[in-house]
């Protein structure tokens, strides 16, 4: 049965199709998207006509582009078998409908077709999607009423379509009834929940209807579709937490709450990806607290708009959200690890010290003290060495500076701060992530959480200062690289491809440094002539892959020198090669290294004869 506010759509709808006369005009269904009138029009028909589908035909116009299209769609809803081998025997579907007819396509009509085959009712959902001319399409659906007497259903969202002359005239003409529909959450809900597999899952999101109900109306969408996507991405979350998560129900509660809430404005493009990054959590609503006569950001709008739900709640990291929103992405260990730190699971005696304080808000004022006292002591004794780590530190120390709790002034953190970096970097015991793969650093959080005071002058200077530091450690491992890759390219030549071609599948993190500047000129030469051709073949081709697309003008600039002064080498070697190694060698550098002297590939061309032919070879 449909919900108070649409008994009016399914009373005209049963008396409709009670009519004994032909009533030659259809009815007009309309309402946004998602609100739920394809829903709402298939319960009414099943209820109408049970499981028997032969008294209606029902037809998507959704990307109809020409008449012939929607003939095709009208055959498939009226003889579903056609849409297998014999519509491919026959050609076109409305031809393999045809010939099942037994009509001639020459006396092709809708009054042929009606008159072959009768359904109780004609339905074209998706009208505003056609992408054919409305006129046209209106015009094919008048022929059912207007000369075959049937009775005819349209579905659309008039507000899509639009002030167009044509639509309003042919409009008059063919809808005599226009009924608009609203969102029965109440029914859709319960259809939604009811097709979640997992029985847990099930069991939750129907225990939680009204937090969700409450939710929906705040939002204001009236959008059953984005509740339908917004309650089956929530099963996927939650079949992947561990038993224990899944039993507390106040973290569970939490989680679906700001799930649902950020869903729905994701969905509805009130809030983007930055806004989720930047713009959620205790630090981006304290910088919205001092920024009174700014506007409002998306997500403080959203904050408003839910009065019951804290946006900003911590239970998972923005990344994390972003992962699961944006990307579809739900990564299993990261959620779980997540919500063991999170305040629901964590046991304060066994989380980091600067967790603790970060999660200030949370803790007790014991609790928070003892943390504080072990993070300084850490600090004092240099213990913690990740990046990520040391960062969150920097940042917990000017915030803590700011509000009296640590007695120093912003200038005497920043000090002490890079004189922690300078001694971890001096003491080789930094941790950094290898250059080219990913840190979540660069989202102004690690570990989950959101770094404290990331948007001030002073914390980025400490981080600028890190960086530095990292690079120069980075750099001292130059030579040792150096010669790893030097001894590979006799050992597994294969691997020193996957490892300095920028156009291997496998990129490292020699990709884009200029690592091979360390290396002797005659050490690479002498190597690589020793080489077997096949594996000579090979370097090249990761040679002319790590210098191509400009890279010796941007992030290998400091190894031109060097491969200029290889390619000069090898020139030198040629005279005392033999023909046949000299002729290889001539090619090698003519094919494999333009990007070093593209002048000098050109002369060492002419020193080929020109009836030999200077393709290059296949790799």
């Amino acid at each position: 049965m449909a919900n108070k506010g649409n008994k009016h759509v399914w009373d005209y709808l049963a008396y409709y199709l009670k009519l004994t006369h032909a009533p030659g005009f259809a009815v007009l269904l309309s309402g946004p998207w998602g609100v739920g009138k394809t829903y709402l029009l298939k319960a009414f028909l099943k209820q109408q006509f049970g499981d028997d589908a032969a008294n209606y035909v029902y037809v998507s116009l959704y990307g109809l582009s020409t008449i012939e299209e929607i003939d095709d769609a009208l055959f498939q809803a009226a003889f579903p078998a056609l849409t297998g081998k014999a519509a491919k025997v026959a050609g076109r579907v409305a031809k393999a409908g045809l010939k099942f007819l037994r009509v001639d396509p020459g006396e092709w009509s809708i009054k042929e077709f009606l008159s072959k085959f009768e359904a109780n009712v004609y339905v074209f959902d998706d009208l505003e999607r056609c992408e054919a001319p409305i006129n046209k399409v209106l015009g094919y659906i008048n022929q059912f009423v207007e000369h075959a007497g049937a009775k005819v259903i349209i579905l659309a969202n008039e507000k899509e379509i639009g002030a167009d002359n044509d639509y309003a005239r042919r409009r008059e003409k063919l809808i005599g009834k226009t009924l608009q529909v609203s969102s029965d959450f109440n029914a859709a809900f319960a259809h939604f929940a009811s097709n979640i597999d997992h029985e847990g899952a099930r069991s939750f999101v129907q225990s939680s209807l009204a937090d969700i109900a409450t939710i929906y109306t705040q939002s204001t969408l009236n959008n059953l579709r984005i509740l339908q996507q917004t309650m089956w991405d929530f099963e996927r979350l939650f079949v992947v937490l561990s038993p224990e998560h899944q039993a507390n129900t106040d973290a569970m509660a939490t989680l679906l709450r700001l799930l649902v809430v950020l869903s729905f404005e994701y969905k509805a493009a009130r809030i983007t990806e930055d806004d989720i990054l930047v713009g959620r959590g205790m630090a981006a609503m304290m910088r919205a607290s001092f920024a009174k006569d700014e506007p409002k950001t998306p997500i403080a709008l959203s904050s408003e708009r839910y009065p019951s739900v804290d946006i900003n709640d911590d239970v998972l990291s923005n990344q994390l959200l972003v992962d699961y929103l944006v990307r579809g992405i739900v990564d299993a260990n990261a959620i779980r690890a997540e919500l063991e730190a999170s305040r629901f699971f964590v046991k304060v005696a066994d989380e980091q010290p600067w967790r603790t304080v970060w999660h200030w808000m949370e803790r007790s004022d014991s609790e928070f003290d003892a943390a504080l006292a072990k993070m300084e002591k850490q600090f004092e004794e240099r213990a913690l060495t990740q990046d990520g780590e040391i960062l969150h530190v920097l940042g917990l120390r000017l915030f803590l500076s700011d509000r009296g709790i640590l007695r120093l002034s912003r200038a005497e953190v920043v000090a002490q701060g890079k004189q922690y970096i300078d001694d971890v970097c001096a003491a080789k015991s930094i941790q950094y992530p290898p250059p080219g793969e990913f840190s979540e650093l660069r989202f102004q959080g690690w570990g989950g959480l959101g770094i404290s005071e990331h948007d001030t002058a002073e914390y980025k200077e400490l981080r600028l200062h890190l960086t530095a530091a990292v690079q120069r450690a980075v750099e001292e491992t130059y030579p040792t690289q150096a010669i790893d890759l030097l001894s590979e390219m006799t050992s597994d030549v294969e691997g020193f491809y996957r490892h300095t071609s920028l156009t291997h599948a496998d990129a490292s993190q020699y990709i884009r440094a200029p690592v091979l500047a360390q290396l002797g000129v005659d050490d690479f030469v002498n190597v690589f002539l020793a080489l077997h051709p096949g594996a000579q073949h090979v370097v090249m081709m990761a040679l002319k892959g790590r210098y191509e697309y400009g890279q010796l003008d941007r992030d290998l600039k400091e190894e031109r020198p060097w491969i200029t002064s290889v390619r000069d080498a090898l020139v030198e070697r040629l005279p005392s090669l033999s023909p046949i190694s000299r002729y290889r060698l001539q090619r090698h550098i003519e094919w494999y290294l333009q990007a070093v002297h593209p002048e000098a590939a050109s002369e060492e061309k002419e020193t080929v004869s020109d009836e030999e032919d200077a393709s290059e070879p296949e790799a």
